[in-house]
């Protein structure tokens, strides 16, 4: 019994860390993200999910929320509509308004306006069962990748007043009020 204990041990101990590696390097666009600055969320619905606040050095303050759902599980809405909602919510912001939008592939890139005089962006990579959001305070990892797949916003709001405030809000962690996703339910249809 002793060593199945030990044996077991030692098992979790390499999982995790080769876990904890494999997600370091999971937003690529950003390259390895320290571990402590990593807070891990958790939801019975969820595989790996965190949220993150970074002082990057070429990309300035980066905000960046992942979310990887079981395959059991589906959103009850829009997620992007979701994190608008409690990024507003979270910070008592008095409105927050579109300035421009760019899809590309299964990239969103958004210029939002905050309380008629800041700016920000908002990176937002989505897959089957998996949603990164990432907040670009300065706007630089916005621009960056825009260039890179050969797009560009209409106006550049990089050099305007940038929204400074700080977001530490989960949808992971406010699912359980709020139920922004859930597992599906089986329904057994008789004839």
């Amino acid at each position: 019994m002793f060593k199945f204990i030990i044996y077991l041990l030692v098992f979790i101990f390499f999982t995790g860390c080769s876990f904890s590696k494999y997600r370091t390097n999971e937003i690529s666009e950003i390259g390895n993200i320290q571990e402590n600055q990593i807070k891990n969320t958790f939801s019975n619905c969820s595989n790996d999910t965190f949220i993150a606040n970074i002082n990057h050095k070429k990309y300035g303050r980066l905000f960046i929320e992942n979310i990887d759902l079981n395959f059991d599980c589906t959103w009850n809405g829009l997620e992007r509509g979701y994190f608008e909602d409690l990024f507003e919510e979270s910070l008592n912001l008095q409105n927050i308004e579109i300035i421009e939008r760019i899809d590309y592939k299964n990239y969103e890139f958004t210029s939002y306006l905050i309380d008629d005089k800041y700016y920000l962006n908002l990176i937002y990579k989505f897959a089957a069962l998996k949603d990164i959001f990432i907040l670009d305070y300065e706007g630089k990892l916005s621009k960056e990748l825009l260039q890179k797949y050969g797009q560009k916003f209409k106006i550049d709001f990089s050099n305007n007043r940038r929204f400074d405030g700080v977001y530490n809000g989960s949808l992971v962690e406010k699912n359980i009020i709020n139920i922004y996703f859930q597992k599906e339910r089986n329904f057994i249809y008789k004839d």
